[in-house]
């Protein structure tokens, strides 16, 4: 049977189509992954419900489908057994993933459709919010704050707000590990720059954050006071990541 005849997922780099895997495993264990003829898409949530990851992989597939991905991580294990320069080319069946090629062959079994369901979160509502504040947050910072945490070890709470410089000369944005309800709570601060605008505590996880510390690049960070949300986003040649992360009490 020629390629023209069977479903293809025509992935064009191996090393982003499993930097996707593993940004959804690194959340749930499981995922639904929509085929969208030129990209393909997931909406996933960790089990607290309080971190919603969409991701986003361009590629060339010309078909629709969804694919009910029991492990994720499983997957990507097989997927870097597979070294090839050339575009990497796997069937989609109705009920498995195949792959042969380069002297190797797989065949990786799905959920039946329906097995898995997917997040109650209207996206479309969340990408149209108005965002009070928007910032940049670098690796070396998400590194820093990391380091942190090993001293401010009483909490999982970060805290980003500004205050005024002492200099004068503007506000200062900050990142705080600490725990504003508790009392003699170690805490550690990191200054993440000068910025033109004003924000208030906003206390959100930090063991939703600490899992982008490992991701590389740099991330836009938007802040909706109103509803509570912070989205982290981050962009690479092919791949789009933004998390939705639900803001906590003090």
């Amino acid at each position: 049977m020629s390629d023209q005849n069977v479903n293809q997922l025509k992935i064009k780099s191996q090393d982003e189509f499993l930097g996707y895997l593993k940004s959804l495993s690194k959340i749930s264990e499981s995922a639904i992954i929509t085929v969208d003829r030129e990209k393909i898409s997931s909406l996933i949530t960790d089990e607290t419900g309080t971190l919603i990851l969409h991701a986003e992989l361009d590629l060339d597939s010309g078909f629709f489908s969804t694919l009910n991905v029991p492990d994720v991580r499983k997957l990507a294990s097989v997927i870097e057994t597979v070294r090839t320069e050339d575009e990497l080319k796997i069937t989609v069946n109705s009920n498995n993933l195949d792959y042969r090629g380069n002297g190797m062959k797989f065949k990786y079994h799905l959920f039946d459709e329906g097995f898995l369901t997917k997040p109650s979160l209207n996206l479309g509502k969340i990408n149209e919010f108005k965002f009070d504040v928007v910032f940049a947050l670098d690796q070396k910072q998400l590194s820093l704050i990391a380091k942190g945490s090993t001293f401010a070890d009483q909490t999982n709470k970060l805290y980003l707000y500004t205050e005024a410089a002492e200099d004068g000369s503007g506000n200062v944005l900050r990142a705080e590990l600490t725990d504003k309800s508790r009392h003699n709570t170690d805490n550690f601060t990191l200054g993440l720059g000068t910025v033109d605008f004003d924000l208030d505590h906003v206390p959100i996880n930090y063991d939703n954050v600490r899992l982008l510390t490992c991701l590389g690049g740099m991330f836009k960070v938007s802040v909706n006071k109103e509803y509570g949300v912070v989205t982290f986003e981050t962009n690479s040649d092919d791949t789009r990541l933004k998390y939705i992360i639900s803001s906590l009490t003090q």
